[in-house]
């Protein structure tokens, strides 16, 4: 019960140790005390005076019982948002999200306004995931925009949001939307089971969640969809996808995510089938060529040179002549300089990135080969692998293809090219038993659908795609609906 404010009042000071921020300030009404409290930082100065303390001064002038001063300020009050509140644990919760509380002597219950302050940055063009043509709104740290892109683009009553808070010291507000009618209800109780598990000191990004839903150790493949795109997010939710939006995070999380799904784009929607089909093939040959080019050369150069036409293993040799380490560590070594100077070029200043990049690609590989360290096939071989790593954005995807491109080396330096086909098979099965929310991760090829394989790496016209993916949804025709 909350009739005795002043001990209110001093709870709330005594636990954030007299914190010079929340501001309190006491009126009196009709002989009774009325208590404003804010978070000043969190709060905009201008709407508590404009707004409630001269609707307070309003009030104050009229003639009513002091008995109903509680329903007067609530029913008066100029505030677009009013929230009644009658634990003490609410009242901290909503001072500390912008809230401005009211409470009133031998009330049994307080009220929290909204007037929270604007400190979010405005709508940018996404920074990671760049847009050849398509909508260049991003999202931003604020909950609410957030939502409200995606409501922007999907404004129907069926776009259902389930809200909670996580984090015992952050209460992270957490949205969980999907489209009624077309998601499953199978894997939203899948999400919000996992979401209500989490027990954790606060949330800071949705990259929290992520790592937490998805069970971070059993593959090194991401099962989750991480964007910062408000059509990407809209458009899975429109094939039966459920979205997670993180307060204070401008990445929203898409689940369930297959591998097929890291393959596509947005831009993929407005490209002429025939080139869209061309770019899909040229992604998948490039995640072959970035998990295999190290290896196979690092099998035929120790193990299997007889597979090598024999000028060319001449050349070979000539080029390695000198060289003082093997294959392996000659490619692991170049590797490794490359995800060095690929962490430099995310974690330092934009302005100095692109000269360390000139510096470690050219200098220094042109240094090492003329000092015999390296030989200049392996500097090729390197780079063509790192180039076909760039057509991926998921961070995580990345790493993934940098683990499993050095057990596919290791495979190598043991055992040539048997190496390379165990590894493979190794690889494969992993995959296969791998899932997303109990979705098959290498779905649509195994187990094959062949509905499914429609859209997978050749685009087909876009009014061919009239049916959604049967594991997203039991509503598969994508109604169209005609203006009378």
């Amino acid at each position: 019960m909350l009739e005795n404010i002043e001990q209110i009042v001093q709870r709330i000071k005594q636990e954030t140790n007299e914190l010079d921020d929340i501001i309190y300030r006491e009126k009196v009404i009709k002989k009774k005390k009325v208590y404003i409290i804010y978070n000043e930082p969190l709060t905009s100065s201008d709407k508590i005076s404009d707004f409630i303390v001269r609707s307070l001064n309003h009030i104050e002038q009229e003639k009513f019982s002091v008995n109903t001063l509680f329903h007067i300020i609530e029913n008066d009050i100029s505030n677009f948002k009013v929230k009644k509140v009658n634990t003490y644990k609410d009242i901290c919760f909503y001072l500390h999200k912008g809230f401005t509380i009211i409470l009133v002597e031998g009330c049994s219950e307080a009220l929290a306004l909204e007037t929270r302050a604007n400190i979010s940055r405005g709508i940018t063009a996404p920074d990671t995931e760049s847009t050849v043509r398509g909508a260049k709104d991003s999202f931003v740290e604020d909950y609410q925009i957030n939502i409200g892109l995606i409501k922007k683009r999907i404004k129907t009553n069926n776009l259902w949001i389930k809200n909670l808070s996580i984090g015992k010291y952050t209460a992270t507000q957490i949205g969980v939307l999907s489209i009624h009618g077309i998601v499953k209800e199978e894997l939203i109780n899948q999400v919000m089971e996992q979401l209500n598990k989490i027990d954790i000191y606060g949330i800071i990004d949705s990259g929290m969640i992520k790592n937490l839903i998805e069970k971070e150790t059993k593959s090194l493949f991401p099962t989750v969809v991480t964007t910062e795109r408000p059509d990407v997010v809209s458009k899975a939710l429109l094939e039966g996808k459920v979205a997670i939006v993180v307060d204070n995070s401008p990445y929203v999380l898409i689940i369930p995510a297959v591998l097929n799904d890291f393959f596509k784009t947005m831009e993929d929607i407005y490209g002429k089938g025939s080139n869209v089909t061309f770019t899909r093939i040229v992604k998948f040959l490039a995640f072959i060529i970035a998990l295999f080019t190290p290896a196979v050369y690092i099998a035929l150069i120790t193990y299997n040179q007889e597979m090598i036409p024999t000028d060319l293993l001449a050349n070979f040799a000539t080029q390695r002549d000198g060289v003082p380490f093997p294959a392996f560590f000659e490619g692991f070594m170049m590797i490794l300089s490359f995800e060095i100077l690929r962490e430099s070029d995310l974690r330092v200043p934009s302005f100095s990135g692109s000269a360390l990049s000139i510096v470690g690609a050219l200098i220094l590989g042109e240094a090492a080969v003329n000092a015999g360290i390296v030989s200049p096939i392996m500097i090729i071989v390197i780079a063509i692998t790192a180039i076909s790593s760039l057509p991926f954005t998921e961070y995580e995807l990345i790493n993934a293809l940098r683990w499993y491109r050095i057990i596919f080396m290791l495979g190598a330096a043991f055992l040539g090219i048997v190496g390379v086909f165990a590894v493979t098979i190794f690889f494969i099965i992993r995959m296969c038993a791998l899932e997303s929310f109990g979705k098959p991760y290498l779905m649509p090829f195994a187990p094959t659908i062949v509905s499914s394989l429609k859209n997978s790496v050749v685009k087909f016209p876009l009014k061919d795609l009239y049916k959604r993916q049967p594991y997203l949804s039991n509503n598969r025709i994508k109604e169209r609906s005609k203006q009378k």
